[in-house]
């Protein structure tokens, strides 16, 4: 008799940080953030509010942006970047 295995669920609304199996690709975007040079880096408070409105938007599944497929932690991190999903949501 075999065992059926239940489906895995999709992290919906969860950054990288928060999926435990990702360990290795959360230390490579984790990496790739502490390699912006400062100029081009967002402060901690500025990445924190925005990660905040992506855990919320229903674009966010598996720690990527639906609608660009980017890592949101790391778009987060880039000063210069804006949310793909609302012009001016951040």
């Amino acid at each position: 008799m075999s065992e059926i295995m239940p489906e895995k669920k999709p992290y919906k609304r969860c950054l990288l940080s928060q999926m435990p199996e990702e360990g290795e690709l959360q230390k490579l975007i984790a990496e790739r953030i502490a390699l912006l040079p400062d100029d081009e880096k967002a402060d901690e408070a500025v990445q924190k509010e925005r990660l905040s409105v992506c855990q919320a938007c229903d674009k966010l599944v598996n720690g990527t942006c639906g609608l660009c497929g980017c890592y949101v932690e790391l778009r987060a991190a880039k000063k210069r970047m804006a949310c793909p999903c609302v012009p001016g949501k951040w």
